[in-house]
């Protein structure tokens, strides 16, 4: 037995350790599942609110993908940052190739609720974001990553609520803070549904003098199209 399957089940003899995406033992995200995450190919997502700047997501929110974004968001599982972050760059790096081509960008994080922030020990998006930029500035392209945007208010949850119901819970909650980067902004975010939160996300952003040139997610649900 090789010594990583020795490894692997006796974190699951000490921890209960399994991979989010198969159950097989071992600490994180499986090689064969992390390897199939890799492979999937960005996409364009479309079914999103009127006016929304390009949109990519690394994949669909289903399977493997799915689960793997759970096991982070609800069980803590913040050993899965880094693919994740790696999923958010293939993202970016979609909508950059579709964009013609751009030297450098700007990835601002839709802001988490500090409760969530809290409760988690780390905020999430932003350190999606952050990995996700360290694998694009080692392809070559100028990123930084840039806390832009902060809760204006407090929005009621998400769950439940239709489309419209959704966009008009989402309106003014968030603002701009700061300087606006010189560079071209591209909001980033784990998930998207409806595109109500992306929709409020790049308001505040040109309302306060950012050029948004696209969004990109982990995932987008496929309900119509488009998750958050």
């Amino acid at each position: 037995m090789h010594t990583g399957d020795v490894t692997a089940r006796l974190a699951e003899l000490l921890l209960g350790a399994r991979c989010p995406g198969c159950g097989a033992p071992g600490m994180g995200a499986c090689a064969a599942c992390a390897a199939g995450l890799r492979r999937m190919q960005p996409f364009g997502v479309g079914g999103l609110p009127d006016g929304l700047p390009p949109v990519t997501a690394a994949g669909a929110y289903a399977d493997t993908l799915r689960a793997v974004l759970l096991a982070a968001k609800e069980r803590n599982a913040l050993g899965l940052l880094p693919l994740l972050g790696g999923r958010l760059a293939a993202a970016v790096a979609r909508l950059v190739l579709d964009a013609g081509g751009i030297p450098s960008l700007v990835l601002v994080p839709v802001p988490s609720a500090s409760a969530q922030v809290a409760a988690r020990g780390v905020d999430l998006t932003t350190s999606i974001a952050r990995t996700a930029a360290a694998r694009l500035r080692s392809a070559g392209l100028a990123v930084e990553v840039l806390r832009g945007l902060v809760l204006a208010r407090r929005p009621e949850d998400q769950a439940g609520l239709t489309r419209i119901q959704r966009l008009a819970n989402r309106a003014g909650a968030f603002r701009a803070v700061g300087p606006p980067p010189s560079g071209p902004v591209v909001v980033v975010d784990d998930i998207v549904t409806t595109g109500a939160t992306l929709a409020e996300a790049v308001r505040a952003c040109e309302v306060g003098d950012r050029q948004v040139i696209g969004a990109a997610v982990v995932a987008a649900t496929m309900r119509g199209g488009g998750a958050r």
